[in-house]
């Protein structure tokens, strides 16, 4: 539900000032609770849906405390109220109105006694719990000491519960897991203390014909013979299958025509083949025509150049322009980028194109066209040899591939300069031992982030090391127990903060700590540190002035990545398969380039000062060549993210238009008006609908027939259980019903019936789209472009819930009841600075609640 409104309820001013006083007396349960006449109001205009047998939405007034400071989760309840009320969602259009003078006095008095519940339930209801490092914050941390990056996927997982990865309630340890961070450690370890010696850099030249063309010229010529065998096979009865290497009959007819010879065929027969490689769809060699580079091994860290010499076919789907760059070993790929071909064949251009190459690992980079996430490549190649008898025609033709490397990368320097800290040049004057007991005892500190290392336990630590000298390993294999152990430590896997001080306020030590790992993920740099160390952290300009650095730091790009992710919840952008065959434009690179779009747009707010208005609607979009090409946009050259004008009657310019947002709301197959209203409510109007009850029809009348989304929407609000939210989240939703699943504008609803051929349906119906709605406030709308400038008004929603999220995700726990005065702090702080980005969180950095423990 609605948010209590500032406009809407006036008085409230006066009732924060009133909280502000000094020698306020002592809060008693007297100034806490609604009056009877209160609840007859209740009784009369809400129990009719709201009561413990009826529940709608999930909402039991009846069972309702007056004392609305009983316990957190009644104060949220009767915040949830006032907010329903004040907004004039409740009561419903079709029920009885509550008298305006009534309201007025049941909204006074329950202000009133928010703000005292606020204050009283604050102690217990806002700690921020001791939470371990999540798998974003132990790479980066383990990457900060060691230089090396760890794979993080066999560990805890950050989200066992809805919210935030920063949430300490879902960050549990248990005993067992010790022993995953303590392997990954000595992992680490190993990779730093003993690195091996760079390798000097060398040019690999790839001759793709070299390889490939004799490859194909085997490859159609095996298509040829046994087609020829089969054919030989079935034109007599004598013979057994055996004779003519075949398996049996039903082998013979299945390979007595080489569908895909032809396509072998024609790409031999271009005379670009016999000079580089054409690349083509084909289910014949794996779903496309690649150049695969050499293997890069463990021990050949550091960065690699990768040139490709190419040229494009004039006539081909631009979409096949571009060059897909992956990595991996074996069948797994991760895609690391995508080039557009500008060059036609007869002027080839050469692309450019880095790979870092981490210390430990064993990859392989391919260069190939664009792919999809499914069959789809086969399923079109399938698809285009029905019409043309060959297949899908060339995109890019590939010269030559140079691999030049390894050079020192950023990660290779890193790593040399860890190698360095940690292992002190030893003096003549001590000891091995001693030179040991200081590694061990300076790494340790460095681990900790400042927390005391006792004595005790250095001790121990050493004597890990001196019992394995004594077994005769080297200085080295000798320190990777002791730090190890420390890296797998409660105080180096947990942000610890010492509670038992006798102020409730952060050190400056302790603030530098948490600051960084709000912005950055990682622990302070030497320069956040000095300000603690000074003092200068704990003034307001001085943390002001940090605050600033940092986020023009490259490194705050985990601060944009991770908290954007969650904050809409972009997770479910890979929820869904796409069908290649049904949505061809929807690849892997527009999938990705869709969700770089989102953490672009927030960078460039947070870049540019601009208000977070503008993810509502603006007029421009900050986008790539590829994304340009998707949405139609001209005059965008280069794979680099920038801002981009587009006119008032755009379909793009704010989240609503994004491919990633449409693509969100829909199951890789249907657009759904039920999943885009709710993210809408949630996100952007700050008015999440309750979670659907357990006992939803499934409509099993409607089954074997076939329905508009809209019509399927209308059907649900028939149901009892389903109407009092669909009715609230469907209008919404309906006003998207022009983009299809992928974010693509279409004039009609396209369902396919029957069987898939290849992947494809081969009938359709089609509907009509009806795009008009209203929002939950009444608001009506006639289609996209009306339903995104009515979300544009409610700016003061959309920042409300950001200010909430972003409390969720900095202070580590769920945004509660005991946090609603910190929000209207927040918001009222950057509404002065026109909503802009850096000014919610510098809001948040200067609260007294950040910076207490």
């Amino acid at each position: 539900m609605n948010r209590q409104r500032d406009s809407i309820v006036p008085f409230l001013i006066f009732a924060s000032l009133f909280a502000a006083l000094p020698n306020v007396p002592v809060l008693g349960e007297d100034t806490t609770r609604m009056s009877p006449k209160h609840w007859s109001m209740i009784e009369n205009h809400c129990l009719d849906c709201h009561d413990s047998a009826t529940q709608e939405a999930n909402i039991d007034l009846e069972r309702l405390s007056l004392n609305v400071a009983e316990d957190v989760a009644t104060a949220e309840r009767w915040q949830k109220v006032m907010g329903a009320l004040n907004s004039g969602e409740m009561p419903p259009e079709d029920a009885e109105p509550i008298p305006a003078q009534q309201k007025l006095e049941f909204l006074d008095v329950l202000s009133q006694r928010m703000v005292t519940a606020r204050r009283k339930l604050s102690d217990t209801g806002g700690d921020i719990a001791m939470r371990r490092l999540n798998r974003r914050e132990y790479a980066n941390t383990i990457e900060d000491l060691l230089g090396v990056r760890p794979d993080t996927s066999t560990l805890p997982d950050d989200q066992a519960t809805a919210g935030f990865d920063t949430d300490g309630a879902s960050l549990f340890l248990s005993s067992n897991q010790i022993e995953q961070y303590l392997s990954l450690a000595q992992q680490s370890l190993r990779l730093t203390l003993k690195a091996n010696p760079p390798k000097p850099a060398k040019t690999i030249r790839i001759e793709p014909e070299e390889t490939y063309t004799p490859h194909y010229t085997a490859s159609a010529e095996r298509m040829r013979d046994t087609g020829k065998r089969a054919r030989a096979f079935l034109a007599q009865t004598e013979k057994p299958a055996s004779e003519f290497g075949l398996l049996d009959a039903y082998q013979a007819k299945k390979q007595k025509h080489q569908e895909w010879l032809p396509l072998m065929e024609d790409y031999l027969s271009r005379p670009e083949t016999q000079t580089g490689i054409t690349l083509i769809m084909t289910i014949k060699e794996g779903g496309y025509t690649k150049v695969k580079l050499p293997v890069f091994h463990p021990g050949a860290e550091g960065r690699y150049q990768i040139r490709v010499r190419a040229g494009n076919y004039p006539d081909a789907d631009p979409r096949l322009h571009y060059l897909e760059f992956s990595q991996g070993v074996g069948t797994a790929r991760t895609r690391l980028g995508w080039r557009k071909v500008n060059a036609p064949l007869d002027a080839p251009e050469i692309i450019e194109f880095t790979v870092d190459h981490r210390p430990g690992d064993k990859q392989q980079v391919w260069i190939h066209q664009r792919s999809h996430q499914d069959r789809g490549d086969k399923n079109l190649a399938t698809q285009h040899m029905w019409q043309n008898g060959i297949g899908t025609p060339p995109g890019i033709w590939i010269d030559w591939v140079e691999v030049v490397g390894p050079f020192p990368s950023t990660q290779t320097d890193a790593m040399q300069s860890c190698r360095d800290a940690i292992l002190l040049e030893r003096p003549d004057s001590i000891s091995e031992q001693n030179h040991a007991r200081e590694i061990i005892s300076r790494f340790a500190h460095r681990a900790f982030r400042g927390s005391p290392v006792s004595e005790d336990y250095q001790e121990q630590l050493l004597q890990h090391f001196v019992r394995a000298r004594k077994n005769g390993e080297t200085f080295l294999d000798a320190l990777i127990q002791p730090l190890s152990i420390v890296l797998a430590s409660p105080s180096f896997l947990y942000h610890v903060e010492k509670t038992e001080a006798a102020s409730e306020r952060l050190s400056a030590h302790e603030l530098a700590v948490r600051l960084s790992y709000l912005l950055w993920s990682r622990p302070p740099d030497a320069t956040l540190l000095d300000a603690a160390n000074s003092g200068s952290l704990l003034n307001p300009i001085g943390l002001h002035e940090q605050t600033e650095r940092m986020l023009g730091d490259s490194k705050s790009k985990n601060f944009v990545e991770s908290f954007v992710h969650q904050w809409l919840q972009v997770e479910r952008l890979d929820m869904f398969q796409f069908n290649g065959a049904e949505f061809p434009s929807f690849d892997n690179a527009v999938r990705e380039n869709a969700r770089q779009e989102l953490f672009q747009t927030f960078r460039h707010l947070l870049d540019e000062d601009l208000s977070l208005g503008k993810f509502l609607k603006s007029d421009f979009v900050v986008i790539n060549d590829l994304l340009a090409d998707y949405y139609g946009i001209d005059g965008v050259n280069g794979h680099h993210f920038r801002a981009v004008s587009v006119p008032t009657d755009s379909l793009r310019g704010g989240l609503l238009g994004t491919a990633a947002v449409l693509a969100m709301g829909s199951d890789g197959q249907r657009s759904s008006p039920v999943e885009r209203g709710a993210w809408v409510l949630r996100h952007l109007l700050n008015d999440p609908p309750p979670p659907a009850p357990p006992n939803v029809p499934q409509l099993s009348r409607l089954a074997g027939e076939t329905y508009s989304a809209r019509d399927l929407a209308l059907a649900h609000q028939e149901e009892p259980q389903c109407a009092s939210c669909h009715r609230k989240i469907d209008p919404i939703g309906f006003g998207l019903e022009h983009f299809d699943a992928t974010g693509q504008w279409r004039d009609q609803e396209l369902i396919g019936l029957g069987k898939r051929k290849y992947g494809k349906f081969q009938k359709h119906v089609a509907f009509e789209i009806d795009a008009h709605g209203k929002l939950p406030g009444g608001e009506t709308f006639a289609g996209y472009h009306q339903l995104r400038d009515a979300i544009a008004q409610h700016e003061d929603d959309f920042a409300r819930g950001f200010a909430e999220s972003l409390i969720a995700y900095g202070l580590g726990r769920p945004f509660g009841f005991a946090d609603e005065e910190l929000a209207d702090q927040i918001c009222a702080s950057a509404k002065r600075s026109q909503h802009t980005i850096r000014a919610f969180i510098h809001a948040l950095v200067q609260s007294d609640t950040f910076q207490n423990r």
